[in-house]
Protein backbone atom coordinates (compact mmCIF):
# COMPACT_ATOMS: atom_id res chain seq x y z
CA UNK A 1 0.00 0.00 0.00
CA UNK A 2 1.65 3.61 -1.13
CA UNK A 3 1.67 6.50 1.17
CA UNK A 4 -1.04 9.37 -0.04
CA UNK A 5 0.23 11.97 -0.96
CA UNK A 6 -1.07 15.64 0.43
CA UNK A 7 -2.21 16.91 -3.39
CA UNK A 8 -4.58 13.25 -2.72
CA UNK A 9 -5.40 14.02 0.32
CA UNK A 10 -6.85 17.51 -0.68
CA UNK A 11 -8.92 15.73 -3.82
CA UNK A 12 -10.73 13.43 -1.66
CA UNK A 13 -11.61 16.02 0.46
CA UNK A 14 -12.89 18.22 -2.40
CA UNK A 15 -14.83 15.13 -3.77
CA UNK A 16 -16.47 14.43 -0.51
CA UNK A 17 -18.48 18.00 -1.06
CA UNK A 18 -18.80 17.91 -3.92
CA UNK A 19 -15.37 20.43 -5.52
CA UNK A 20 -13.17 18.39 -7.18
CA UNK A 21 -12.66 18.80 -10.88
CA UNK A 22 -10.94 15.70 -11.66
CA UNK A 23 -11.33 12.34 -10.14
CA UNK A 24 -9.21 8.92 -10.15
CA UNK A 25 -11.59 7.63 -12.89
CA UNK A 26 -11.06 4.62 -15.52
CA UNK A 27 -10.46 7.56 -18.33
CA UNK A 28 -8.24 9.94 -15.87
CA UNK A 29 -6.40 7.40 -13.48
CA UNK A 30 -2.72 6.28 -14.18
CA UNK A 31 -0.22 4.89 -13.05
CA UNK A 32 3.26 5.97 -13.17
CA UNK A 33 6.50 4.09 -12.76
CA UNK A 34 9.65 6.39 -11.94
CA UNK A 35 13.74 5.80 -11.38
CA UNK A 36 13.97 7.56 -8.19
CA UNK A 37 14.97 6.16 -4.35
CA UNK A 38 14.00 9.53 -2.68
CA UNK A 39 12.23 8.65 0.42
CA UNK A 40 8.20 9.08 0.34
CA UNK A 41 7.06 12.93 1.56
CA UNK A 42 3.14 13.89 1.95
CA UNK A 43 4.55 17.03 0.12
CA UNK A 44 5.79 15.70 -3.36
CA UNK A 45 3.52 15.96 -6.11
CA UNK A 46 4.93 14.43 -9.04
CA UNK A 47 7.63 11.05 -9.40
CA UNK A 48 11.16 12.11 -8.03
CA UNK A 49 13.31 10.06 -10.95
CA UNK A 50 14.58 11.30 -14.15
CA UNK A 51 12.95 8.85 -16.11
CA UNK A 52 8.95 7.96 -15.58
CA UNK A 53 6.25 6.69 -17.79
CA UNK A 54 2.54 5.92 -17.54
CA UNK A 55 -0.14 3.59 -18.29
CA UNK A 56 -3.37 3.78 -18.33
CA UNK A 57 -6.05 1.88 -16.30
CA UNK A 58 -7.32 -1.78 -18.34
CA UNK A 59 -10.70 -1.55 -18.66
CA UNK A 60 -12.14 -2.96 -15.60
CA UNK A 61 -10.14 -0.57 -13.25
CA UNK A 62 -10.08 1.40 -10.78
CA UNK A 63 -12.58 -0.80 -8.58
CA UNK A 64 -13.89 -0.58 -5.11
CA UNK A 65 -14.39 -2.87 -2.40
CA UNK A 66 -15.97 -1.00 0.63
CA UNK A 67 -13.05 0.72 1.82
CA UNK A 68 -10.16 -0.83 -0.47
CA UNK A 69 -9.94 1.22 -3.82
CA UNK A 70 -7.76 -0.82 -6.67
CA UNK A 71 -5.94 0.40 -9.84
CA UNK A 72 -4.04 -1.50 -12.41
CA UNK A 73 -2.13 -1.01 -15.45
CA UNK A 74 -0.43 -2.93 -18.20
CA UNK A 75 3.01 -1.88 -19.35
CA UNK A 76 3.70 -3.67 -22.60
CA UNK A 77 6.80 -4.49 -24.49
CA UNK A 78 9.59 -1.60 -25.45
CA UNK A 79 7.83 0.42 -23.18
CA UNK A 80 9.04 1.89 -19.22
CA UNK A 81 12.14 -0.32 -19.85
CA UNK A 82 14.31 0.74 -16.70
CA UNK A 83 15.07 0.26 -13.16
CA UNK A 84 11.74 0.71 -11.63
CA UNK A 85 11.95 2.47 -8.00
CA UNK A 86 8.66 4.51 -7.47
CA UNK A 87 4.97 4.07 -8.66
CA UNK A 88 1.81 6.53 -7.99
CA UNK A 89 -1.34 6.74 -9.20
CA UNK A 90 -2.26 10.21 -10.97
CA UNK A 91 -5.50 11.52 -12.30
CA UNK A 92 -3.88 13.25 -15.55
CA UNK A 93 -1.25 11.88 -18.59
CA UNK A 94 0.93 14.63 -17.52
CA UNK A 95 3.98 13.75 -15.72
CA UNK A 96 5.26 17.18 -13.79
CA UNK A 97 3.56 19.00 -11.24
CA UNK A 98 1.12 21.26 -11.62
CA UNK A 99 -1.02 19.28 -13.90
CA UNK A 100 -3.41 16.53 -12.03
CA UNK A 101 -3.30 15.33 -8.32
CA UNK A 102 -1.08 12.45 -7.44
CA UNK A 103 -2.83 10.46 -5.20
CA UNK A 104 0.01 8.19 -3.28
CA UNK A 105 3.53 7.41 -4.09
CA UNK A 106 5.64 4.53 -3.13
CA UNK A 107 9.40 3.84 -3.47
CA UNK A 108 9.92 0.01 -3.51
CA UNK A 109 12.44 -1.71 -6.02
CA UNK A 110 10.04 -3.37 -8.55
CA UNK A 111 13.21 -4.54 -10.51
CA UNK A 112 14.72 -3.74 -14.32
CA UNK A 113 12.27 -3.91 -17.01
CA UNK A 114 13.32 -5.49 -20.27
CA UNK A 115 11.84 -4.65 -23.88
CA UNK A 116 10.93 -8.18 -24.24
CA UNK A 117 8.66 -7.83 -21.08
CA UNK A 118 5.28 -6.96 -19.79
CA UNK A 119 4.36 -6.02 -16.87
CA UNK A 120 1.08 -5.52 -14.54
CA UNK A 121 1.38 -3.30 -11.56
CA UNK A 122 -1.87 -3.07 -9.76
CA UNK A 123 -2.01 -0.69 -6.79
CA UNK A 124 -4.26 -0.86 -3.82
CA UNK A 125 -5.21 1.93 -1.45
CA UNK A 126 -6.99 1.12 1.79
CA UNK A 127 -9.02 4.26 3.57
CA UNK A 128 -8.92 3.18 7.13
CA UNK A 129 -10.73 4.76 10.17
Amino acid sequence: MAPLLTTGRDVIAAMIIGEATTDYTNALAFIFVGTSCTAHSAAQAYLQGATTSKSSQEATYPTRAANVLTFRSVFGTCQSNFDWNEWAVKNSSVSSTGTGSMLNRMVEALGVKACTQSWQITATLTLTT
